[in-house]
């Protein structure tokens, strides 16, 4: 009963939430699971949150606002807005098509799934987000693919497979953020850790896809200017040099409006306008982070957080290994339920963060295992975001799509080889 009281705002988050998407697609509505905003699904979750803890309303608005502004919470809306206005800044000035186009020449075109594996892989690392990637690369593949040098669908998989490659470890990507920040992680830590996972996850990825390219049309390649890739380089190399991502988004935005002065005739209002634009295009998951801090801030007043931590130390004994898959197979089941890998990472934070701090495992693993497994997850659920676009934009049945992602499916098995053969190096856990 206590269980039923302490998770039933989840619960009818969730029920309002997948429960309306699944009722719609038996309906045949079109991106069933995102017709009703998980914004405004939440709001219900909310109040019965305040209904339920105790104390005077006074106390208790005290809690809600006390998570909706915790210091992680609101460093990750400000990361977000940056995050935004970088990827509008880019794509205005003609960053995104530039990149594809410099990608795609640097691969020999009978090996074309490669090629759009590895220009998908770069976008979602530079730009961090795995939708933009798809929407950009996805007309591509289709097109390829109507010239009859490869199957449709493989094509349109391969490229969310290299989607979601930069979509756990992008330094600007929504999940990075969030699992970093929720954690408490060094940025660069967890960057290195997931890169080694991921990476090893893509070669094998590519080894696949070289044993079963095709040749490939010649004509694919458009003219490029070397210079608009100029943002994303600078973008990943101070990520990756350990600087403050702050100062990287900042870094980057001003290198984007510059060359977008100096070489693509961008004036300063165009500039502003499209700041103003990427900060727009965060408002859903910048008021979703805020409504899920203060529905945290209840749940933990409630003791939520501490059930459930306390639930399995009890009922199992659990080695830092275990403890590991834990955390992995709570964001997963949050991911599948929720189909929103940032989403459900943000869920599962402080109780992912509880067991790390138990079991004394070093936060960076935390935040990159909580990134993986959601990322696995998202790309193979076939009602998730991902799936769904990159259906739109093919023609291809969602389900045929996800049974072909191969590279989630590799980083999932990795991931479980690495934790469970591969010792978590001793170090001060300061979680």
């Amino acid at each position: 009963m206590r269980f039923l009281i302490l998770f039933s705002p989840i619960f009818l988050f969730l029920l309002l939430f997948v429960g309306s998407g699944l009722l719609l697609t038996w309906q045949g509505v079109d991106q069933a699971f995102y017709q009703i905003a998980p914004t405004v699904a939440i709001l219900p979750a909310i109040l019965l949150a305040f209904f339920l803890l105790k104390g005077p309303m006074q106390e208790r608005l005290h809690s809600f606002l006390d998570g909706l502004r915790h210091r992680d919470i609101v460093t990750m809306c400000l990361i977000f807005l940056l995050a935004g206005a970088f990827n509008v800044v880019t794509k205005s000035i003609g960053c995104v098509d530039a990149t594809v186009n410099v990608v795609l020449s640097l691969i020999p075109t009978h090996f074309v799934l490669i090629g759009l594996f590895l220009t998908a892989a770069f976008i979602s690392t530079a730009i961090g987000t795995s939708m933009g990637t798809i929407a950009t690369m996805g007309p591509i593949a289709v097109g390829i693919a109507n010239l009859g040098v490869l199957p449709i669908d493989l094509g349109i998989a391969t490229v969310v497979g290299g989607a979601m490659f930069g979509d756990s470890l992008s330094p600007v990507g929504d999940t990075t953020i969030a699992a970093v920040l929720s954690q408490g992680a060094d940025f660069r830590k967890k960057l290195i850790l997931n890169s080694i996972v991921a990476c090893i996850a893509a070669v094998i990825m590519l080894i696949i896809l070289w044993l079963i390219h095709t040749p490939a049309a010649d004509a694919i390649v458009k003219d490029y200017d070397l210079v608009l890739v100029i943002p994303y380089v600078v973008l990943v190399l101070l990520a990756f040099a350990g600087m403050n991502v702050f100062q990287v988004l900042i870094s980057g935005l001003i290198v984007a409006g510059l060359i977008g002065f100096f070489h693509h005739s961008y004036s300063v209002i165009s500039f502003a306008k499209d700041i103003a634009k990427g900060f727009e295009s965060m408002q859903d998951i910048f008021l979703l982070s805020l409504f899920v801090g203060g529905l945290a801030g209840m749940l933990k007043e409630m003791g939520t957080m501490r059930y459930v931590a306390d639930f399995i130390g009890k009922a199992h004994h659990l080695s830092k290994r275990s403890a590991q898959f834990v955390i992995g197979g709570l964001v997963s089941i949050f991911d599948i339920l929720i189909a929103n890998n940032c989403v459900a990472i943000i869920f599962s934070g402080e109780i992912a963060k509880t067991i790390a701090h138990r079991y004394k495992i070093p936060n960076h693993y935390t935040a990159a295992w909580l990134d993986i497994f959601s990322c696995v997850f998202q790309g193979i659920i076939p009602y998730g975001a991902q799936i769904l676009l990159a259906s739109t934009l093919s023609g291809v049945s969602p389900l045929i799509i996800a049974g072909q992602v191969y590279y989630c499916y590799i980083l999932g098995v990795v991931v479980i080889v690495y934790i469970a053969f591969v010792p978590v190096k001793k170090e001060i856990v300061s979680n």
